[in-house]
């Protein structure tokens, strides 16, 4: 089965951390969404990967793992990994 990644912008907590690795999602990075000089702020914009046969359903799988707090999250997309 491929492998995908999707980003997504929004403060995990650490129910969220598990929720995401209990269905198999692996958090692979996250970087801040802004810098200003050296000093980075804003919220995060987290990167994981998954196995799914389609980006619909990569996508799908995270938002399921992340309710009810998905519109805690913004800036979802999705790709090959």
């Amino acid at each position: 089965m491929p492998v995908f990644a999707v980003r997504f912008k929004g403060m995990l907590t650490k129910g969220d951390r598990e929720r995401l690795e209990g269905v198999g999602v692996t958090i692979v990075g996250h970087e801040p969404s802004m810098r200003i000089g050296l000093v980075k702020t804003g919220v995060p914009i987290f990167t994981v990967h998954l196995e799914a046969a389609s980006e619909e359903e990569a996508l799908a799988k995270v938002r399921e793992a992340l309710e009810p707090d998905t519109a805690n999250f913004s800036n979802w997309q999705t790709g090959p990994a």
